[in-house]
């Protein structure tokens, strides 16, 4: 079969945007799939990535997706199934909202897929149902079918990925998973939930083989707590140093309780550790204990220490909104970090990701403010925190960030642990800014939570004839009336029914038009096409590039075309275009 896996990419900037590196669940189903003899495709991006010939000319689709991500998946998926195509989804959010998932797509492999994604495979070649197979959700004509979950995977039976497969994928730094499983279990994380709590690593032999292709390159070791195991970890550090199989720079997560271990961190650096990623989550001590993250603050600081003596970089890992916090503390957060002189830090927002503890107190207790799961990607508040508002929250964490990465601060550590300390933050200055500036409409909906009010400052409907444009621009009668726009919205959806000629001046009118009356804040958008004629194919393509630039206003965009005129349709595979940023509903 040809098969075309694909990894979305987050729909909005985030604090590892910067970061071209694939999640390796697809990439180990990729080579899986090409030792059982396959045709196979791996994909990272978003739809604006994707070309419609890369789903079209292959027989299976799977997407692997977070929450933060899965809006996009979904878009994917419909597309996908659109043309005639079976998709597979996996991943954290599907594995937890496998219901929600299957409206999109044909089968979900919960938790993890490793042994069971080629028999579901082979059921679909066959034309069977996966009835047999542990871990795999499908529908059985109208009803919903949850087969039993499977057991752990034992990390020794999975190759390790193959990331050529990803065509034109650059990458600096190559990721490397040595394990799963957390044996600590956090109240906001939902790794032991996705990978159990079994701490489960993989031969250092095996892994040592892995790391050869990356001698002298950048590594990122990807598992959560890469030394819950120390013995183990010490164990694959002395085999790297003695057979000198080292990257030239390698980063990876840990807890605090690793800057405990002096011969763990000697070996670390010996290495060529120059960077850790740590959870140190709060300074506030009851908010630790709500976290039930097991670290005291003293810990915190201990791990600074150390790190720094040996010229270690240290990315500090906070989460606000617990109840607990309040506006003080993350205040008190910020002091805590340029006091101690962490190297960078992401001020992360409590977000109650599905399958989390967080998740289900919350939506228990009625204080979600939104299940657009865009917006759940950890800088967005999407919950109604117990001490504060969540405008102040978002606004003081955004607050918090601008003064970190600031001008005054870039060169903090320069004598501490070197230059690319300094180019960490000055990336860090350039992108919360630029986050801000492109998320400023969601102060504005959380503002209008509290303000209602705020959301009747837009008139309720508009009605505009391209004619007045047509006849003031060209300055001569004409009574031909090109383009008729209805602009309505309700509850934050907006309907526009376009009525005419579509030509290149009527085209740019009638979009200056929409983007004045349509406001960021609004996220749902549906065009009714359906009486609309293009002029020819290009001002077809302009219009689907329009429309996809008009996606950055809208989470959701709509066509409604008639089922007699696939115009659109028709230009799209002709030109073997992305796929597009809106749905096609004819």
């Amino acid at each position: 079969m040809k098969i075309t896996l694909i990894e979305p990419k987050s729909p909005g900037r985030h604090v590892y945007s910067s970061v071209n590196m694939p999640r390796l669940g697809l990439p180990i189903l990729g080579t899986l799939l090409q030792q059982a003899g396959h045709q196979v495709r791996l994909i990272m991006g978003s739809r604006r990535d994707i070309r419609l010939s890369e789903i079209t000319t292959a027989d299976l689709i799977c997407i692997s997706t977070t929450t933060s991500t899965v809006i996009e998946a979904y878009h994917l998926a419909d597309f996908a199934r659109d043309q005639g195509k079976p998709v597979i989804m996996g991943g954290a959010h599907v594995t937890f909202m496998a219901e929600e998932a299957l409206e999109h797509c044909d089968y979900v492999c919960r938790g993890e897929a490793d042994l069971t994604f080629l028999p579901l495979v082979s059921c679909i070649e066959r034309g069977e149902l996966p009835v047999d197979i542990l871990g795999v959700s499908f529908r059985r004509e109208e009803t919903i079918v949850h087969n039993p979950a499977a057991d752990w995977v034992d990390m020794n039976r999975v190759p390790f990925p193959d990331l050529s497969l990803f065509s034109g994928l650059k990458m600096s730094t190559y990721p490397v998973m040595t394990s799963r499983g957390c044996p600590f279990d956090c109240t906001f994380c939902s790794v032991t939930q996705m990978f159990g709590r079994k701490y489960r690593c993989r031969e250092t032999e095996a892994l040592l083989e892995e790391l050869k292709q990356y001698h002298g390159k950048q590594v990122f070791f990807v598992d959560d707590n890469f030394t819950a195991n120390p013995r183990r970890s010490k164990e694959l550090l002395r085999a790297m140093i003695e057979q000198d199989i080292k990257p030239s720079w390698w980063c990876t997560q840990v807890r605090t309780d690793a800057a405990r271990d002096e011969e763990l961190l000697q070996l670390m650096y010996d290495s060529n550790c120059r960077m850790v990623f740590v959870g140190m989550e709060s300074v506030n001590p009851e908010t630790l204990k709500s976290y039930n993250k097991k670290q005291e603050v003293e810990d915190i600081v201990y791990c600074i220490e150390r790190f720094h003596q040996l010229g270690i970089m240290v990315h500090g890992m906070f989460v606000f909104g617990a109840d607990e916090d309040n506006l003080q503390t993350i205040e008190e957060t910020l002091d805590f970090a340029l006091k101690n002189r962490i190297d960078t830090v992401q001020f992360l927002i409590l977000t109650p990701l599905p399958g989390t503890k967080t998740f289900f107190d919350l939506e228990k207790e009625g204080r979600l403010l939104t299940r657009d799961w865009n917006l759940y990607d950890a800088h967005h508040v999407v919950f109604a925190p117990e001490q504060m508002s969540p405008y102040n929250l978002q606004k003081a964490t955004i607050r918090a960030f601008k003064k970190f990465f600031s001008v005054s601060h870039i060169f903090d550590n320069l004598f501490t642990t070197g230059v690319r300390s300094v180019a960490f933050r000055a990336l860090g200055f350039w992108m919360v800014r630029k986050w801000e500036r492109e998320n400023s409409w969601y102060y504005r909906f959380l503002q209008a939570l509290s303000r209602p009010s705020l959301e009747t400052s837009w008139q309720t409907q508009i009605s505009k004839s391209i004619e007045r444009f047509r006849l003031r621009k060209l300055k001569y009668l004409c009574s031909e009336k090109l383009m008729e726009i209805e602009v309505s919205h309700e509850q934050g959806h907006f309907v526009v029914n376009l009525k005419g000629f579509l030509n290149d001046f009527s085209l740019a009118e009638t979009f200056k038009t929409l983007s004045a009356q349509i406001p960021r804040l609004y996220q749902n958008i549906t065009i009714n096409l359906e009486e609309v004629c293009f002029a020819s194919e290009k001002t077809a393509v302009k219009f689907i590039n329009k429309l996809n630039h008009l996606t950055a206003k809208a989470r959701d965009i709509k066509v409604i075309i008639s089922p007699a005129n696939r115009r659109l349709l028709d230009v799209l595979e002709k030109r073997d275009m992305k796929v597009p940023g809106f749905s096609i509903l004819a």
